[in-house]
Formats: C-alpha cells, sequence, structure tokens
C-alpha cells in the first residue's frame, strides 16, 4: 500500500509540477501595447482624400478596440489602388511599424490565390476544371484521389478530409505540430494519403486544405511547374507584383509581420514560430493588402480572366443531389449574389471573398463585382471571433463606394413610392 501511495504522490506531484510550468510559460512574454500607434497611409487619387482619412481612423479604431498590434488594409477600384494604410506595429521587439509594405501571413486566403492561379491556366488550355486527378496524375499518393475532379477539389466537395479528422495519423500529429519543413505540394499531401476519404465526390461538402493542395499538385503536372514558379508566372509577372510569396520557403523577407496572441485586458505575447510549408496552396503564403486587392481587382479585367472564365470559378457548386453546397463555395471562393451585410437589406449586392487564419494572423479579402471594387484587411493576430477585425471592411467599402458615385440604390419596397 505504502508503495503505491507513494507512486500516486509522486505522480500527482509531477502533474503539479508540470501544470506549475505550463502556467509559467503562459504566465511570461506578455505586454501592454506601446502608445501612440504609428499609422502609415497611401493613396493615389485626390477624390478619395475624404474616404483614406476615414478609413484610416475606422481601421486604427479597430486595431485598438481588440487590442492588435498591427493591421493594414487596402482598396482597388477598377482594378487600380486607390489606398492603402498600415497602423500601430508589425513586430514589437524592434517597434517596426505596420505599413502598406508590411507582408502577412494570409492563410486560407491563400485558397483564392491558387484559384487565381487555375483560371489562367484554364484560359492557356492547359487543363479544364472537369480533369480528374487521374487524367494529369495517373498514380496518385491515394488510389481513392483519381476520380476527383478539379472543380470538386476547388469547391471542397471531392471527399478529402480536412485535418481534424485525417485518419493518417503521423500526418494528423504533423499537421499540429507544423514544426517541419516541406519542400514541395507533394511532400505536404502526404500528410493526408493514408487517411479515409469521407464520401464519394460530389456528394458533400467538407471544407480541407488538402483539397487546395491536390489541385494544385494537377496544376503541377499539367503545366510542367512546380507551384513557385506557377504563382510568378500566372500571378505576379503579369499584374507587376511582388506577393504572394511562399511562407517558409527560403530566406524569411524582412517586411514580414511577427505572429502575436491576445488575451483580454489588452495584452499581447509573441506567438511561437510555426512552418506552414505543409500547406501552401490552401494556407500556406504571405501577401500584402495592397497586392491582395490588386490580385481581386483583376480578376474583373477581361483581358487577365475572361468573362466566361470568371463565371465558371465564382458560381456557387452544386452537389450531386443538386443543391448548392451549404457555404456556397465557389472554386477557390465563397460567392453570394445578394449580401446585405456592406449595403443593409435594401441593397443586395453580389459578393466574392475569401478569410484566413494562420497561427497569429488574420486575413480577409472581398470582390463587389458590381462595383469594380475590391479591399483587404490584414492583422498579425487572432482575434476572438472572425468578425472582429473583417467588420470594419464594409465601412471602409461603403466610404469608397460612396467616393466613387458607386453606391447601390436601395431598392424600393412594394407599396411604397419611389424617391
Amino acid at each position: 500500500m505504502r508503495r503505491v501511495w507513494i507512486g500516486a504522490s509522486l505522480a500527482g506531484l509531477l502533474l503539479l509540477a508540470g501544470a506549475g510550468i505550463v502556467w509559467g510559460v503562459s504566465e511570461t512574454g506578455w505586454q501592454a501595447l506601446p502608445g501612440p500607434a504609428p499609422q502609415v497611409v497611401a493613396r493615389s487619387d485626390d477624390r478619395y482624400a475624404e474616404a483614406g482619412r476615414e478609413a484610416a481612423r475606422l481601421l486604427e479604431a479597430m486595431r485598438q478596440q481588440h487590442g492588435i498590434p498591427g493591421a493594414t488594409a487596402a482598396v482597388a477600384v477598377d482594378g487600380v489602388v486607390v489606398w492603402a494604410a498600415g497602423t500601430g506595429w508589425a513586430d514589437l521587439a524592434s517597434q517596426s511599424p505596420a505599413t502598406p509594405d508590411t507582408l502577412f501571413r494570409i492563410g486560407s486566403t491563400s485558397k483564392a490565390v491558387t484559384a487565381t492561379v487555375l483560371a489562367r491556366l484554364t484560359q492557356a488550355g492547359v487543363l479544364e476544371m472537369s480533369d480528374t486527378v487521374s487524367d494529369h496524375i495517373p498514380a496518385p499518393l491515394n488510389p481513392g484521389w483519381a476520380p476527383m475532379r478539379i472543380d470538386q477539389l476547388m469547391s471542397h466537395t471531392a471527399g478529402l478530409p480536412g485535418y481534424e479528422n485525417n485518419t493518417d495519423w503521423m500526418g494528423f500529429i504533423a499537421t499540429v505540430r507544423m514544426n517541419r519543413q516541406y519542400d514541395s505540394v507533394e511532400d505536404g499531401l502526404r500528410l493526408v494519403d493514408g487517411s479515409r476519404l469521407i464520401g464519394a465526390p460530389g456528394d458533400q461538402f467538407y471544407y480541407s486544405s488538402f483539397d487546395t493542395s491536390l489541385a494544385a499538385l494537377v496544376a503541377e503536372r499539367a503545366s510542367g511547374q512546380d507551384y513557385a514558379s506557377l504563382v510568378e508566372t500566372t500571378i505576379r509577372a503579369p499584374l507587376g507584383l511582388s506577393s504572394p510569396l511562399l511562407a517558409d520557403d527560403g530566406p524569411r523577407p524582412e517586411a514580414v509581420a511577427s505572429s502575436y496572441a491576445l488575451r483580454r485586458g489588452g495584452q499581447v505575447r509573441l506567438r511561437g514560430a510555426v512552418n506552414v510549408s505543409q500547406r501552401w496552396p490552401g494556407g500556406g503564403l504571405y501577401s500584402r493588402s495592397s497586392d491582395l486587392v490588386r490580385l481581386a481587382g483583376a480578376w474583373l479585367d477581361d483581358a487577365y480572366i475572361s468573362q466566361e472564365t470568371r463565371a465558371r470559378f465564382w458560381e456557387p457548386m452544386r452537389l450531386n443531389d443538386g443543391e448548392i453546397n451549404e457555404q456556397s463555395y465557389a472554386l477557390g471562393w465563397r460567392s453570394q449574389l445578394s449580401s446585405t451585410v456592406t449595403f443593409g437589406p435594401q441593397s443586395p449586392v453580389h459578393v466574392v471573398h475569401h478569410g484566413g487564419v494562420s497561427r497569429g494572423a488574420m486575413s480577409w479579402l472581398i470582390v463587389y463585382p458590381e462595383l469594380g471594387i475590391a479591399a483587404a484587411v490584414n492583422i498579425n493576430a487572432e482575434t476572438e471571433a472572425f468578425s472582429d477585425f473583417a467588420s470594419v471592411e464594409p465601412a471602409i467599402v461603403r466610404l469608397f463606394a460612396d467616393a466613387a458615385g458607386r453606391t447601390p440604390p436601395a431598392a424600393t419596397l412594394p407599396g411604397t413610392a419611389s424617391p
């Protein structure tokens, strides 16, 4: 009995000691944000001067309200960046300000980037969205992937699992730890190649970054270029952009924002390092808010993305039963035909968007096709709710829509006279 008691006591002491270590670690490194915050604003058109001043004020108010170290935002009208701003700090230790040139991890907003790559390859005749994996990869890592179509992969209806229900247990552990370098898109897909599928292609919607990685691997095989080269040749070079860039792919760019954890009381702490190379196409890119809105705005340029291709990629995907999937997810974008968030219930507009979260960073990108406006917001922390930071975007867009004379008119309600 005495031996059992000693063993139990020792185990208890070890648990208490472990808890003490965890508590000690969790209570170190926290700091209050300094003040006042630096702010850098860039605009290219005097017509938007007043809108830009108010938008910068709104961005800073949002940053202060949620205790975020740094935030940037940008707006493009007809593909031209008319305003970009950074407020707060990209890095607290060096007191580096967040500016329009600051790079952020953009998480799943990377999926819209990969959709752009695929749209350009479709137009070039390199592949079709109806192609299956086996059309370009005769012997995929998992034979069950062979019949999956690219459009199903890009709309999360192909049947692949996500991180949380990956039954390839070693792969599951690796996706949680995020501490290893992956040298290729295919290398990252080995994390799920031994997993069960969740259903037949087209039967159900299930959000998974592995979908986007597999679509990107198909694009690599069809084009003969690796993913990094595809981003360069289909996006950065044609649009004259310096990002998106693959994160954790060689030396870290100097302009990358540090990532922070938040806690109540307005304190922040540097997040532990993670390696996102396992998920480049679906969640592993760096970008700037200003580059993101130029990319999004380019989708409205028929010379870059044709009307036919745009319609194909922005049409919500239907399941095998004919119903539109539950998230109105199209191909690499969510597409809502009648959103009332920005201009109210009497002025519904078509919006196409994607957001992302990446362990100490959040990203939001949205396009208003009918208005010719695109907007992006990026922060270097994770707020409690995604809308805590993203909800500043509709207010910013309304300012620029008014300044551009593109605010949609309110629909006349039945039984009322027109103004």
